[in-house]
């Protein structure tokens, strides 16, 4: 367990490891963002952003550039406040398994989410990242606009935050418009109405760029020339209808909208942060920004997610924002071989903030990386959507299975990022793949 370096440690030892740490070229540390060198009694407050569906290989600082998406994240990046890791996979490639994860620091089969309804569709681990930043000290809120983590599903989400506004995932039809705006408009009050000597967790979950894939007004980054079915805010059964034969120009529509959504995510989060600097607490925040999964664009045939464990599902985002005075107590360990699994966060978290972990979490990094889906459709008529999956990750290798056909697929994900090219059943270290499938810990259905 990291103790509160910026509690513990003197001016001098501060220093010193700070000059390190900006000398390194580990990935887990954020740069500098203070030229003092001065310790602090303060503890940090945390700003965790999630977006909800969110692909990285559409956002700016990963390198995309078919659409200007993240002009504030972009911005804080070239400032040298926000740094972009690489390789974070996701839990699962769904909601509630991954959001549980964030939420606890606990693997599916250790928190046990990974259904729609009943027994196994509830958070029970009383360790929640509310629950022990309250314990802490901390004020804790969260604006939560995914439909199906309300408090009204009685889903376990909500437990220890102070304030769970999720009224913007409690519309008649959840799929349809922007909630952006709504989502920063209620957290900028909460942050305004709250005791401003404490510190505190706040959780900013945004809707968009979940389907449906609405127009907005400020940008207009579809093809004029297009004349296919593809239209803003296409109903979600819409999508399905058409999901199995998208042209690229369809797709490229599809991918139009859905970097319109995440443009209305970045620039109200800026609006958030604008916050937060004109309000002076800015320079005590952490802010890590990432998602809970993404989303496929008719590339393979499907549009939405679930489906399969590929990279445009379950690699997700990681960028993160540590103050000067507390990055000695930052710690995220890349796993061997590259990458991070997103039980990590959670022990990261606590650990800026001086929090000792719970039973059963750990700071080391996993020596290797998975994700799994074990997805079962509640609607009678999409029982075609029922999907068992698995994922390994190890040094360059990526193996899937699919536990509904026997499938094994073993990619070299170095060379081929987007996991299209089978390496074959004949790979020599296709068997270690295999043996570490089979010996990992997998959620099991009831």
């Amino acid at each position: 367990m990291i103790p509160t370096v910026s509690r513990c440690l003197g001016i001098a030892a501060l220093i010193l490891g700070s000059a390190l740490l900006a000398c390194s070229d580990d990935p887990s540390v954020a740069p500098p963002q203070a030229s003092s060198g001065q310790t602090t009694e303060k503890l940090p407050n945390l700003l965790l952003v999630v977006v909800d569906t969110l692909r990285t290989d559409h956002l700016t600082p990963y390198g995309y550039e078919v659409n200007p998406t993240t002009p504030v994240l972009q911005q804080l990046v070239e400032g040298e406040q926000l740094r972009v890791m690489s390789g974070l996979l996701a839990a699962s490639s769904w909601t509630k398994p991954s959001m549980a994860t964030l939420f606890t620091g606990l693997a599916p089969s250790e928190h046990g989410v990974m259904r729609l309804i009943g027994k196994h569709s509830k958070l029970k681990d009383t360790h929640t990242l509310a629950a022990v930043f309250k314990a802490a000290g901390y004020d804790t809120g969260c604006v939560m606009s995914n439909f199906l983590l309300t408090k009204r599903t009685r889903s376990g989400y909500d437990h220890g935050f102070d304030f769970y506004d999720d009224s913007t995932g409690t519309k008649k039809d959840p799929h349809r418009d922007s909630t952006a705006k709504e989502v920063t408009d209620s957290g900028i009050q909460w942050l305004q109405q709250r005791d401003p000597q404490k510190p505190w967790l706040l959780v900013l979950h945004y809707f968009d760029p979940h389907a449906s894939f609405e127009d907005h007004a400020d940008v207009d980054w579809l093809d004029p020339a297009y004349q296919g079915w593809v239209t803003g805010g296409a109903s979600t059964d819409t999508l399905r209808e058409h999901e199995a034969n998208c042209s690229e120009a369809d797709q490229a529509a599809l991918a139009a909208f859905y970097d319109e959504e995440i443009h209305a995510v970045d620039r109200n989060l800026g609006r958030a942060i604008e916050q937060l600097k004109s309000s002076g607490q800015w320079d005590d925040t952490v802010m890590i920004f990432t998602a809970d999964h993404g989303e496929e664009l008719g590339e393979r045939g499907h549009i939405g997610h679930t489906q399969t464990l590929f990279p445009e599902l379950v690699e997700i985002p990681l960028m993160v924002r540590v103050p000067f005075a507390w990055q000695g107590a930052w710690h995220l360990p890349e796993v061997a071989g590259g990458g991070y699994q997103m039980t990590q966060l959670y022990p990261a978290m606590l650990g800026v903030a001086g929090i000792d972990l719970p039973v059963g979490r750990s700071h080391q990094a996993p020596p290797y990386v998975v994700s799994e889906v074990d997805f079962e459709p509640v609607r009678k008529e999409h029982v075609e959507k029922y999907v068992q999956k698995r994922l390994v990750r190890s040094g360059s290798l990526t193996l899937i299975q699919d536990l509904r056909d026997g499938g094994l697929q073993l990619y070299d994900h170095q060379k081929d990022p987007m996991l299209w090219a089978p390496l074959g059943d004949q790979h020599p270290q296709l068997q270690d793949m295999r043996k570490l499938l089979d010996e990992h810990d997998w959620w099991e259905a009831p």
